[in-house]
């Protein structure tokens, strides 16, 4: 009896964690959840912006797992190394190379062509991929990158 008392502990412990120690409206709000994750939702287009954090596909499915689920431990820690990713590519990398083009040429990219070849490809920055439908497109009047539609005016 005593040498089983260790393997009923074990088993129940692992039982529990497994079953989860939650109340039942938090299972359910779970089971939903991730029933809600398996359908394959259809991306919806954002709307023209500068480009910033967040505009990027990465990092998206992590959106949909509630606030009960246990992958949040995993999933919130994934989603800001996807954030700070995309931060250090619009407030840090893009700013700098478009400050040195400036100082070398005393003027910015006058298209967007010449801002993709003399900012972001002389500078090897990789740009966050966007959802289906978005590119990136520069806009010399204001010295911007942003993300439009595909089917905006270039």
């Amino acid at each position: 009896m005593g040498k089983s008392l260790p393997f009923v502990l074990l088993f129940s412990t692992a039982f529990a964690w497994e079953t989860g120690c939650k109340p039942q409206e938090d299972r359910l709000k779970d089971e939903q959840a991730a029933a809600a994750a398996q359908v394959e939702p259809v991306a919806p287009q954002m709307p023209d912006q500068v480009a910033k954090v967040g505009v990027g596909v990465k990092g998206d499915s992590l959106d949909s797992i509630s606030e009960n689920d246990p992958r949040l431990l995993i999933a919130g820690p994934a989603k800001t190394y996807f954030n700070v990713k995309e931060r250090v590519v619009f407030d840090i990398k893009l700013p700098h190379a478009s400050q040195l083009y400036n100082a070398m040429n005393s003027r910015n990219p006058k298209t967007h062509e010449e801002y993709m070849r003399e900012i972001v490809e002389a500078n090897k920055i990789e740009l966050p991929k966007l959802r289906e439908g978005m590119v990136y497109r520069y806009h010399p009047d204001t010295n911007e990158l942003w993300v439009e539609s595909d089917k905006s005016k270039p």
